[in-house]
């Protein structure tokens, strides 16, 4: 058996995929914050009581993003060079909101006094100018101790290119005070970038205590149930690492659960034989959006991570992500009214607790799934497969509350809700799409999450999307794609040369070097060389530029007739990203990359039993009335189980299904196809 478990805002999901039996067993139960390990062991509870024939597990965690966005991050302090000790506060010196008289950077994400400064100075040849200052730096580890740190971080400049101070003065915090956790940013990142470089290695140290203790817990607790394996963290690059490196590294959990969906998305693009598809991935809190180009999802060197205090502004990190957009649109999102009388939806969610008013958990303001209680577009007797009981009259109660407000009906106030929360989704869309010069009439959208395919037509149509896909079990469909992924670790190295004097030589040693030691990282996880697949990658820039392109890299012995083809590669690439390019100019290099994978035994998705274009009577359930458009309309209803390959629905239908529910549209269609995907498709 293989076991992925993903938590969500709102629900904790989990997919076993047993080999043996050729069965897939999906679970979805409430998430249960403060304590998530309680969650995830009831997600496997509900399908096995014993985790002994669990041959892997890979986890999809949300802790880490949760603690940054509410602030809830460990008491940090930095050590820094003597001269840097407000790099945090200085930061780029740029206005984000350039045309705001009131705007206001963000506040460093350390207050002053627990920033200290020690003497000690590298060059960026990695040669000594200052020695570090013994004395001085236990004097300011002493400090930071009196004041009550949790963690310490050490930013040192230059120490990209050399990193001994760095690692002698974390050594003296773990002799002098073992208790504390502590991060280096040459551990984080080798690249330049002084601010970007020191927010990375003081959100890494803030996560520490908070990630150690949950993976812990966790690792306590699947071992009681009998698991003996390794426990595999989703990383937000789209790989995965071991617990023990996301003990040390827990920047690199943050979206770890949604990046499951767009591995998931891309699996589809090779069955399917789809090269452009827009993965949109609504849950309880938000919806999430990205995109396969040409089979494969992007990632970009840089990430923001907003929190209430750093606004817009966001603070940057030095990871590899995954490029996904996120906005405050799930089926618990609240629907509310301003101060001037207008109505939003979202971002603000009702949460697992006290979720929609309809769960009978306490909650009283209404939500989106309330929204469609109402509308008759949720079947409160089979919300969960019947398992979670619903309280239909709790959400009328909600809703009723905007109809007061407006002088309208209630049905009308819920559909208002709707477009609201759809125009909503389809702006994220087209802030990955039209606002990048892409046309999503182009593309085919895959829509997934328990809240998503009941919207997905709407937003087609919105957009004029030509084709949905609701994916095999939507609800589950991110922890799903987790049990696809490689283990992956990415490495950079700042590397500043002129490419037409580029020595190509000594770039192919600096490759094998690193290569070496990812090699040897992966070995240490059980992976074999022979399952090890290297990428290699330099980010090269016009002289003068501010932002530099990342070229695709021969895995062989550089020679030197390769600097011509990479300036060839640089100047179309500029072209094609850019509209314009200048093949005259000198180009310079910035940054080596290397993708280290390991390659996993990835899961395969079941084919179906074929039927006929009509649905067996079997699947058909009782007919129901639905206000779409401003009035009831009758629907016909079907369980997603008994459906057949080649079965042909009409809308306006519901489908039903255990964890999620699809809302087909009148003048559309759906085509159940070979692997129990739902292809809905405007009539002609």
């Amino acid at each position: 058996m293989r076991l992925a478990v993903d938590i969500g805002g709102t629900f904790t999901d989990a997919v076993i995929l047993d080999e043996q039996n050729q069965k897939v067993l999906l679970s979805k139960v409430p998430t249960t914050p403060p304590n998530y390990t309680d969650g995830v062991i009831n997600s496997i509870k509900k399908l096995i009581q014993s985790m002994d024939a669990v041959e892997s597990f890979t986890h999809g965690t949300t802790v880490g993003t949760n603690a940054l966005i509410q602030e809830t991050l460990a008491d940090t302090g930095l050590l820094t060079t003597k001269g840097f000790r407000d790099i945090l506060e200085i930061g780029r010196g740029n206005r984000v909101e350039i045309y705001d008289p009131y705007y206001k950077p963000p506040p460093p994400p350390i207050p002053r006094n627990r920033r200290l400064e020690i003497e000690e100075r590298i060059r960026t040849d990695g040669q000594y100018q200052v020695p570090l200052n013994i004395k001085q730096s236990s004097e300011a580890v002493d400090s930071l101790a009196t004041m009550g740190v949790d963690a310490i971080a050490i930013c040192f400049i230059n120490s990209y290119v050399n990193d001994e101070n760095e690692k002698r003065v974390k050594e003296l915090i773990k002799t002098k005070y073992p208790q504390l956790y502590v991060t280096i940013s040459s551990e984080i990142s080798r690249e330049y970038n002084e601010y970007e470089r020191t927010v990375t290695a003081v959100v890494n140290a803030s996560l520490l205590p908070i990630m150690v203790k949950y993976l812990s817990s966790l690792e306590n607790a699947i071992q009681s149930l009998g698991y003996r394996g390794r426990l595999m963290i989703m990383q937000s690059n789209g790989g995965v690492m071991t617990s023990l490196t996301a003990k040390l590294k827990p920047i690199h959990t943050i979206n770890s659960g949604l990046v499951g969906g767009i591995i998931a998305v891309k699996s589809l693009s090779d069955i399917l034989g789809l090269k452009g598809l827009i993965g949109a991935d609504m849950g309880g809190t938000s919806f999430d959006v990205e995109l396969v180009i040409n089979g494969d999802y992007e990632t970009a060197k840089m990430m923001k991570v907003r929190t209430p205090h750093s606004g817009f502004d966001g603070y940057p990190l030095l990871i590899q992500a995954v490029d996904i957009h996120a906005i405050g649109t799930g089926g618990g999102s609240v629907a509310w009214i301003d101060e001037v009388g207008a109505l939003h939806v979202g971002p603000r969610s009702a949460q697992a607790r006290p979720g929609p008013a309809c769960y009978g958990h306490g909650g009283t303001e209404p939500t989106v799934t309330d929204a469609n209680m109402v509308l008759g577009r949720l079947n409160p007797d089979y919300f969960l497969g019947g398992q979670m009981k619903i309280y239909p009259n709790l959400a009328k109660k909600s809703v009723q509350q905007i109809a007061d407000n407006f002088g309208m009906d209630m049905y009308e106030a819920a559909e208002g809700i709707l477009k609201i929360s759809v125009t909503n989704m389809a702006g994220a869309i087209r802030t990955m799409t039209v606002m990048r010069g892409i046309d999503p009439r182009e593309f085919s959208m895959v829509s997934f999450g328990g809240a998503g395919p009941i919207h997905a037509a709407l937003i087609a149509r919105e957009l004029s999307i030509p084709k949905v896909i609701v994916s095999t079990m939507p609800g589950n469909f991110s922890a799903w794609g987790m049990l696809m992924t490689d283990i992956r670790h990415d490495y950079a190295q700042t590397y500043l040369a002129d490419l037409e004097d580029l020595n190509m030589e000594k770039l192919t040693e600096f490759y094998e070097k690193i290569e070496q030691d990812a090699l040897k990282s992966l070995n240490e996880q059980d992976i074999p060389a022979e399952r090890v697949k290297f990428v290699r990658g330099l980010d090269v820039k016009y002289m003068g530029q501010g932002h530099a392109i990342t070229l695709v890299v021969p895995d062989r012995k550089l020679i030197p007739e390769d600097r011509i083809r990479l300036a060839k590669d640089f100047d179309e690439a500029h072209l094609a990203r850019y509209l314009h390019n200048a093949p005259e100019m000198r180009k310079e290099t910035v940054s080596l990359r290397v993708e280290a994978i390991g390659l996993m035994n990835k899961a395969k998705l079941p084919k179906i039993q074929t039927g006929n274009k009509e649905p067996p009577a079997t699947a058909k359930k009782p007919s129901r009335e639905i206000y779409i458009d401003g009035k009831f309309r009758s629907c016909t209803v079907y369980e997603r189980s008994k459906l057949l390959a080649t079965n042909i629905i009409r809308g306006p239908s519901v489908i039903e299904e255990v964890a999620s529910t699809t809302m087909l549209l009148d003048g559309q269609t759906l085509q159940v196809d070979e692997y129990g995907h739902l292809v809905i498709t405007e009539l002609e």
